[in-house]
């Protein structure tokens, strides 16, 4: 049997992904969650119990595994990064061999996206620990991009006519999985692309295209954006982190496209179109709008 993988967030998304490619492979896997019933069973996999906010049961979780997927948690930016670091101190007490944490294209500690600061101050943190690691910083996922739009089929913020190089979740997850079961020697950090960056209005268009409906995209200000959302009853820092998204797009943080998951995966990366005609029913919601 293999040495055994960690990963983190094992009922999320991309948790869940990574686990089932690792265990399609024969990898030998604990699953930690906060809720350990809530994890899909894998034939290779254990699942465990493990909070950020508990370092005693990420002692517990992080004990003789070779390799760990740290999935960033949800929290406000600072308390946020200050959880994570719970997660790369259990590693590090460990023996941890490498850490693939996965963060978001743009992390800097000048950027417009309050939770890119965050991402930012959580590689500090995990660099401090000494721990060889690999920083994944993943663009915006393709399956998120229907569910920006309204009811009236528009997706609106201030995001000008900057780009974004949207990346599918699946290949991301073949990334991360591949950087698990083969660590690179000593730490970096890689953006996690699409084939290519896309304006908000472009993006629309060809949703458009592949679903019948009248999509577009309405630019707005910050403060007219910040207005709106904040009558949705979402605390401040939700409403700063939603503004700031667009407001990062803007400013070209996310347009970078890179060669990552092809030179990690050995295959190419998706592009909008291949991603939904696999997956139609993620365009399930704009076609609702269109007939309600």
């Amino acid at each position: 049997m293999s040495p055994t993988i960690l990963i983190t967030g094992a009922a999320g998304h991309v948790g869940r992904q990574v686990a089932a490619l690792l265990a399609q492979q024969g990898h030998s896997l604990r699953l930690m969650g906060r809720q350990p019933e809530r994890i899909a069973p894998l034939a290779t996999a254990t699942a465990v119990h493990g909070d950020y906010a508990n370092p005693a049961s990420l002692d517990a979780a992080f004990a003789g595994v070779q390799t760990a997927f740290v999935v960033s948690g949800y929290a406000e930016p600072g308390e946020r990064a200050k959880l994570h670091r719970n997660a790369f101190e259990a590693a590090a007490r460990a023996g941890v061999g490498h850490v693939v944490y996965l963060s978001f294209q743009g992390a800097s500690p000048d950027s417009r996206f309050p939770m890119s600061r965050d991402h930012y101050q959580s590689e500090q943190y995990l660099q401090a620990t000494g721990v060889p690691y690999t920083a994944v910083r993943d663009n915006l996922y393709l399956d998120l991009l229907p569910e920006m739009f309204d009811a009236q089929g528009i997706v609106r913020g201030p995001a000008a006519e900057g780009t974004t190089a949207f990346v599918a979740r699946d290949d991301a997850a073949r990334v991360a999985a591949t950087l698990l079961a083969s660590p690179p020697s000593g730490s970096g950090r890689l953006d996690v692309t699409g084939p290519e960056a896309l304006t908000l209005a472009e993006a629309a268009q060809r949703l458009a295209v592949l679903t019948g409906c009248p999509l577009r995209y309405e630019a707005e200000t910050s403060a007219a954006g910040r207005a709106w959302r904040s009558q949705l009853g979402a605390p401040a820092w939700e409403v700063d982190t939603w503004v700031g998204s667009y407001e990062a797009i803007a400013a070209g943080e996310l347009s970078t496209v890179s060669n990552i998951v092809l030179a990690v995966t050995q295959q190419f990366p998706q592009t909008l179109e291949t991603y939904f005609a696999a997956k139609p029913h993620l365009l399930d919601v704009l076609r609702r709008s269109k007939a309600g």
